[in-house]
């Protein structure tokens, strides 16, 4: 059988490295594939990667702060906003005022973001996961999502800081 590794770099004959196996370099090669396939689909929409991420947080909501969409789509502000200026210019959002606090601006998909994020929904979604768990049970695809999940909560839990190099160097460690 093949190694799991090795298919994922798409190389039979390369060297495994063991730090290759850890579980973030796992998760940050299946992200990279997945996002390297959404940014394909996306350019074919005028879209980026990051503009695929706020059509899909939007949909379910009626709208969100810019600041909410950094936070749920990992961009920074100053790149958001820039971005929010190119998905406004297609007609696919819309921004205004928040009216109790101007210094806040909602973001909400027009109709035809809406339409277009919709559309591309079950690829998005579904055809991925489909993908990525392909060979688990229905049982077995649950308690990975559920492991996923209690790893997320950790992370949120955890004071990460401790996690930094240099300061394990300047603690003596």
């Amino acid at each position: 059988m093949a190694d799991p590794a090795r298919i994922a770099n798409n190389n039979e004959d390369a060297p495994i490295d063991e730090s290759e196996r850890t579980i973030p370099f796992v998760m940050h090669e299946i992200l990279n594939l997945v996002d390297g396939s959404v940014k394909k689909r996306a350019k074919a929409y005028g879209l980026t990667l990051e503009g695929v991420r706020v059509l899909f947080r939007l949909l379910p909501r009626d709208s969100a702060s810019v600041k909410d969409l950094a936070r749920l789509t990992g961009a920074e502000i100053s790149t958001l906003s820039r971005l929010l200026d190119r998905m406004g210019d297609k007609g696919l959002i819309r921004r205004q005022r928040d009216s109790e606090d101007a210094r806040s601006v909602q973001v909400s998909l027009t109709p035809k973001g809406r339409k277009l994020a919709l559309q591309n929904r079950p690829i998005y979604y579904k055809d991925y996961e489909r993908v990525l768990l392909a060979g688990m049970s229905a049982r077995d695809s649950l308690q990975f999502r559920d492991a996923l999940l209690r790893m997320l909560r950790n992370l949120r839990d955890h004071d990460l800081t401790e996690l930094d190099p240099p300061q394990r160097a300047a603690a003596g460690r």
